[in-house]
């Protein structure tokens, strides 16, 4: 099965990013599960965005009905944002 993103992002006050970023980069510290091949934080003005990729799309679909709220979706919202999530195929890579 092909690789997918997820792209989940928000708008976020400027003044509250530090609630996105501190928890994730200590997440990515503690260890990402192994079907995460990577995940950052991009920002553009007041919207944060986390992109992972995944290495299928069964373990984010596993991950999804766990019934937890997955780290992105939850990082966003307890900074004041309203997540929006998008799932990409990826089709080429490098």
């Amino acid at each position: 099965m092909a690789e997918v993103v997820t792209w989940v992002s928000a708008q976020i006050a400027a003044d509250r990013h530090d609630e996105v970023s501190g928890p994730l980069s200590a997440a990515i510290e503690a260890g990402l599960p192994s079907s995460i091949e990577q995940t950052m934080l991009v920002r553009d003005r007041d919207e944060l965005g986390i992109i992972t990729i995944w290495s299928r799309l069964e373990d984010l679909d596993a991950m999804i009905g766990s019934g937890e709220e997955p780290l992105a979706r939850r990082l966003l919202r307890s900074a004041g944002g309203a997540p929006v999530v998008r799932v990409l195929e990826v089709v080429a890579r490098s």
